[in-house]
């Protein structure tokens, strides 16, 4: 998104291409969300398995008022509105990219749930139960 060409650059492709951007950046945090409250709650014991899975709103909203606190500071201290309607507003989007790339480098150092590890070693020998 962040690197979107301009409507000067290319036309009413622009647009169409921040369109179809936004729609998959939406639809890959839809599909994020069940898989990692999933995770919280496996990784939790059954006494604090609410508390771990409430990270995952918190962390959403967490992250909602940041990019907020950034939009902030961008308009109220950093950038006019002419800059920051001509190329600021790509600042928050170079941000989220970073963020996504130490979201991707810690969850591949992530392992796995034992419900997991159970599941999968179950499936192996051809039953269901745990």
């Amino acid at each position: 998104i962040a690197l979107t060409p301009s409507y000067a650059t290319i036309g009413v492709a622009a647009p169409v291409l921040l369109v179809l951007a936004r729609l998959l950046q939406g639809l890959s945090v839809g599909g994020e969300y069940g898989t990692s409250a999933t995770y919280l709650s496996e990784v939790a014991n059954k006494e604090n398995r609410g508390f771990y899975s409430s990270f995952q709103y918190v962390t959403l909203i967490a992250g909602q008022l940041t990019a907020l606190a950034l939009l902030i500071v961008l308009q109220q201290f950093v950038l006019s509105p002419a800059q920051l309607e001509a190329w600021g507003w790509r600042i928050p989007f170079f941000v989220g990219a970073l963020c996504a790339l130490v979201a991707m480098a810690m969850r591949s150092h992530m392992e796995e749930t034992q419900s997991f590890t159970a599941a999968k070693a179950n499936k192996k020998r051809g039953t269901l139960s745990e």
